[in-house]
């Protein structure tokens, strides 16, 4: 019973964000809020979902068999383990710096893909979408400035 109650206390407590973040943006432009307020309004809406479920889950007895969902933990395959993926964010953050963000994303996607076993075609379509995607949404929906690209400065002088 009291496990219940601290769910349901719990719930609220994160369906409170969602519901500040609205009441906050409410007042903001509507081309600085469109985010918050659709993003928020879908929270608010799980929230009180998860809310209702929480309340039957305390309304049932408490000692009903619920369906568990654990996962075994991942094992790292390989000899050098979590030192390759920290060496692939590495490589991307430093392709980031040197070559900019619209170009390093895609190539690293395409490598990724290629090294992991993904065919030509696959490789080719994934880094096309990345692109696409950090195009159209980053660059002409958006407009973010992009730093100026290291190999860039280097060499435009």
């Amino acid at each position: 019973m009291v496990r219940g109650v601290e769910r349901i206390c719990f719930t609220f407590i994160v369906g409170l964000v969602p519901v500040m973040a609205l009441i906050i943006a409410k007042d903001w432009p509507v081309r600085a809020s469109i985010v918050i307020l659709f993003l928020g309004s879908i929270g608010v809406v799980l929230g009180l979902v998860q809310l209702v479920f929480d309340y039957k889950g305390l309304r049932q007895r408490a000692d009903a068999q619920r369906p568990t969902f654990d996962v075994e933990a991942l094992q790292h395959e390989g000899r050098w383990g979590s030192l390759e993926i920290w060496g692939w964010l590495l490589g991307l953050f430093a392709a980031i710096h040197l070559i900019g963000f619209l170009a390093a994303l895609p190539l690293f996607v395409f490598l990724y893909a290629k090294v992991y076993g993904a065919r030509w075609t696959t490789a080719v379509i994934l880094a096309a979408a990345t692109l696409g995607f950090l195009y159209g949404v980053f660059e002409q929906v958006l407009h973010v400035p992009w730093p100026e690209p290291l190999l860039r400065l280097l060499f435009h002088t």
